[in-house]
């Protein structure tokens, strides 16, 4: 997949590009290969990288130049953040599993529920995680705010998709839950939420907006792909990465 070359020129002009590319140097076995797929696009795929992890180097593999972005933005540039201590974290918007491997190797306890609702990604995904498998929880659903049944839109690489979005490649029928129903549950069998990452494709603001003050007293960090549309989060920080919206309660 080719690059605009504006978007190729004004990249090393981002601070996120900065922190990535001297990140990835020290976390990918093989990051100038990474970086020129990242800046240029191409390249064979599926092809597998290492990754250099606080449990130990973990495979990662990536099918698209999509997924070569989304292993840049999690391991390089940390678009969500979770402490070396985190517990339980929530991953909304799993795609093929990457963002799940940044949580779950920060240490090897941690525990990761997981929401994709797209079969391909979902194959993928557990392709991916195949050396965590006592570790995750897999939920085979769309997140909404209210439970039912949804048309999910959706595209080849599995990297955009999302509920409502039918101008894509393809549309499926997809299971919704209540959000904010499903993390209480979460939490009350598994006790509070070190992280809950949001990346669904434009209903973000809307996850977010639902999020009641009960449930969030129990959730340390959120993160969230916005654009900058985000709201307060009363008793959060934020602050804005790229496109993520990082809201961290103070230590």
């Amino acid at each position: 997949m080719d690059r605009p070359l504006s978007s190729i020129l004004s990249a090393p002009f981002k601070p996120q590009f900065h922190v990535a590319f001297w990140r990835s140097l020290w976390v990918f076995d093989k990051p100038l290969e990474i970086w020129w797929r990242y800046v240029f696009g191409g390249g064979d795929y599926p092809t597998t990288y290492h990754v250099r992890t606080p449990i130990g180097r973990i495979p990662a593999t990536v099918y698209s130049f999509d997924d070569v972005r989304t292993l840049v933005e999690c391991f390089g540039k940390i678009d969500y953040p979770a402490r070396a201590d985190a517990r339980l974290i929530v991953d909304v918007g799993s795609n093929i599993g990457l963002s799940a491997l940044f949580f779950l190797s920060r240490n090897d306890h941690v525990h990761v529920h997981l929401f994709e609702p797209l079969p391909a990604n979902i194959e993928r995904l557990e392709e991916n995680l195949r050396d965590f498998k006592d570790r995750y929880t897999l939920h085979p659903v769309a997140a909404g705010v209210e439970h039912g049944s949804a048309d999910f839109g959706w595209e080849p690489t599995g990297r955009y998709g999302g509920l409502g979005l039918t101008d894509l490649s393809g549309t499926i029928r997809v299971e919704v839950v209540d959000l904010d129903k499903r993390l209480g549950e979460i939490i009350r069998d598994g006790g509070d939420i070190d992280v809950l990452k949001l990346d669904v494709e434009g209903m973000e603001r809307t996850l977010l907006d639902a999020l009641t003050p009960d449930l969030l007293a129990h959730i340390r960090a959120v993160h969230a792909e916005t654009f900058g549309d985000a709201p307060d989060l009363p008793g959060f920080s934020r602050r804005q990465w790229g496109a993520i919206t990082q809201f961290e309660k103070p230590a």
